[in-house]
């Protein structure tokens, strides 16, 4: 087995103590950004064969040896052993023992603290692509649900209280809506981390690496850190991207504990699929909606973590610090549960099975329809604030006789107020109530079907966003900056 390499401590006399050792390796999950850390490497061999430090046959050399490492480490035919402190330390070694002196001449010019910013920068775009097909997958399966279920009326609750009938499509995708912000957010997150810590070496930048800024194209970024300090020192980007990882979790445990009220025997509103529930150990008639409890659960540890990470990053100096490596174990944590979570999640919404004849029953239950009286008294020329108290008296004269607004006479309208006539029975109707509803992004079924139609436009620009890789993004940069960046 080759020797471990050890990246540090030419001054000291002695090798760490084991307790060190151990507290400073980093856990296994970290080795996971060995495909950023190798792509980081080839830009900086560019940049070395730039500088004269590597001649055309040692920079091809050195390329190809990173090529072939990388294809070994997917495969497993190389892994980290106990000594390896860090994915950095792993790689060198794997380089060392392939090349010699000749890998060695690769660490001239960088630092662990730009190496590391890079790959977590270029780590969090490719997640924040991957995790986008994961929300858009959700997204699909509410659009769907929403589009079978444009005329499906159902009440609308404020503070847990029937309110207003409403269009199901419409209350479904009111969630999309908030998903697709999270979207938004992760492409926006994308541009504005979209500059390379790379050549900035431990904080003051390289005396060698001096064209950051043509690396910066290589690893598809569009430019280069403007400050070297900020570019290693700077996890605003983490906790960024902790914060909309949070929201999504958030997002999706307000849709979850509907879910659970809505599969409920009490309700008994929807229905979930065998594949997507589980049962009970003791219980057989049990049919609990896990997916759904689980996502509300781990949503507290994502807020956790966001936390956690805005207290690590508190009052912390300038440049960098070692407290800098808890990054990590917050955003694989976070990621590592989204990416449970969203597959789960939207097979769940897109097999959900609503019993709408229910629906239709329980939407006027409630005096949801009471709204559609002071509607209907203003268009008489009432004032809103008499039309209101003329309500409230209908309301409570339905109540101290047990029935609903349905059970209301147009002798009983006469007898509360002689402005209430027959014909505002017929605003009581639930097609009226809800066709009346036709302003922008209002109930109504046709304004419902408009909204979806913007949604899916709106979602297709964030599939752009998620199906393009960093080497598509590489050759964009690359057409647009790179001469510009060799002019400067």
């Amino acid at each position: 087995m080759p020797e471990p390499t050890q990246l540090w401590g030419g001054r000291f006399k002695s090798g760490p103590s084991e307790a060190l050792a151990n507290l400073s390796r980093s856990p296994r999950s970290y080795f996971r950004l060995y495909r950023e850390d190798i792509a980081g490497s080839r830009a900086h061999a560019t940049e070395l064969k730039r500088a004269g430090v590597l001649d055309e046959r040692e920079f091809t050399t050195i390329r190809s040896a990173l090529d072939s490492i990388e294809i070994d480490v997917r495969s497993g035919r190389e892994e980290p052993i106990p000594s390896d402190e860090d994915v950095h330390t792993f790689l060198e070694r794997l380089l060392m023992a392939r090349l010699g002196a000749l890998g060695g001449k690769l660490r001239a010019g960088r630092s662990r603290n730009d190496q590391t910013a890079n790959n977590t920068r270029l780590y969090l775009r490719r997640m924040a692509r991957e995790l986008s097909r994961g929300i858009i997958a959700v997204e699909d399966a509410l659009v769907g649900q929403a589009s079978r279920h444009t005329v499906t009326v159902m009440p609308g609750f404020t503070h847990m209280q029937p309110a207003q009938p409403i269009v199901l499509g419409h209350h479904l995708m009111a969630h999309a809506q908030s998903l697709l912000r999270d979207l938004q957010r992760f492409a926006d997150w994308d541009r504005r981390f979209d500059r390379s810590p790379l050549g900035a070496a431990a904080l003051a930048g390289s005396g060698i690496a001096r064209r950051p800024d043509e690396s910066a194209i290589e690893l598809g970024y569009s430019a280069a850190c403007e400050n070297s300090i900020d570019a290693v020192s700077a996890r605003d980007h983490v906790a960024e991207f902790l914060f909309i990882c949070s929201l999504v979790a958030v997002n999706l445990s307000r849709i979850a504990e509907e879910i659970c009220i809505w599969s409920s025997k009490q309700f008994s509103w929807v229905r979930l699929d065998d594949s997507y529930s589980t049962g009970s150990s003791i219980m057989p008639q049990k049919k609990n909606p896990d997916i759904a409890e689980l996502t509300r659960g781990m949503s507290g540890t994502l807020i956790g973590n966001i936390a956690g990470f805005l207290a690590t990053m508190k009052a912390m100096p300038l440049a960098y610090n070692r407290d800098l490596a808890e990054d990590k174990r917050c955003l694989f944590e976070t990621i590592d549960i989204l990416e449970l979570v969203l597959p789960a999640f939207a097979g769940m919404m897109a097999t959900l099975e609503f019993d709408t004849e229910k629906l239709g029953e329980e939407a006027p239950k409630g005096f949801t329809l009471a709204t559609e009286i002071a509607d209907w008294l203003v268009a008489q020329n009432v004032p809103f604030a008499e039309a209101h108290e003329i309500t409230g008296t209908v309301v409570r004269h339905c109540e101290e006789r047990g029935q609903d607004l349905s059970g209301l006479t147009a002798k009983d309208l006469q007898n509360i107020d002689p402005r209430l006539s027959e014909d505002m029975l017929n605003a009581l109707a639930l097609d009226t109530a809800l066709a009346s509803r036709t302003g922008y992004g209002a109930t109504a079924p046709a304004r419902v079907r408009e909204q979806i139609a913007r949604f899916e436009a709106a979602v297709a620009v964030c599939r752009t966003f998620a199906g393009t890789s960093l080497p598509e993004a590489a050759s964009v940069a690359a057409k647009n900056g790179l001469e510009e960046a060799r002019r400067r």
